[in-house]
């Protein structure tokens, strides 16, 4: 199935009655539009890649994601990651009435950021039947690993 197919099943995914679709058949742009528009928008995060087996997002630090200490939050790591691998089970739905659902998922911070922009890059690990896994590393600007997440999600007929 060719991107735009997967974009048209993104959409049916979406609910129309509470967001705006762009006039536009990228896969990219489209996501980057619903982003702004839900809770991770919040963020500020730009997706700057994403298919089936991978994508890459940036974490801009900024006032919107600092934690209490000044640190960037780990709550805007988890909701990147969740964001950006929930959008690359899209592209593994395989007919209308099938959404990607998170299962699980658990992160390990390995280091704190103070002021860089965090890279975000995920990675399909396994698929089998209609379970998904995938891996996100969080990646500091000098190409350290700050965090590691991992997501199990389910395509479910609704």
């Amino acid at each position: 199935m060719d991107v735009k197919a997967k974009l048209e099943l993104l959409i049916d995914a979406v609910d129309t009655d509470i967001f705006t679709l762009l006039d536009d058949d990228d896969f990219l742009r489209q996501s980057q539009n619903l982003i702004e528009q839900a809770h991770p928008g919040a963020t500020g995060m730009r997706l700057t890649a994403v298919d089936g087996q991978k994508a890459e997002a940036l974490i801009p630090y900024g006032q919107e994601n600092r934690a209490l200490h000044g640190l960037l939050h780990g709550g805007a790591y988890f909701t990147v990651g969740d964001t950006m691998t929930a959008l690359m089970a899209a592209f593994h739905l395989e007919k209308k009435g099938q959404r990607m659902v998170t299962m699980n998922a658990s992160i390990r911070y390995l280091r704190p950021v103070k002021t860089d922009t965090v890279v975000a890059q995920a990675r399909l690990k396994s698929k089998a039947g209609n379970e998904l896994k995938f891996i996100c590393d969080f990646l500091t600007a000098e190409g350290k690993k700050a965090a590691q997440a991992r997501y199990k999600y389910l395509l479910v007929q609704i």
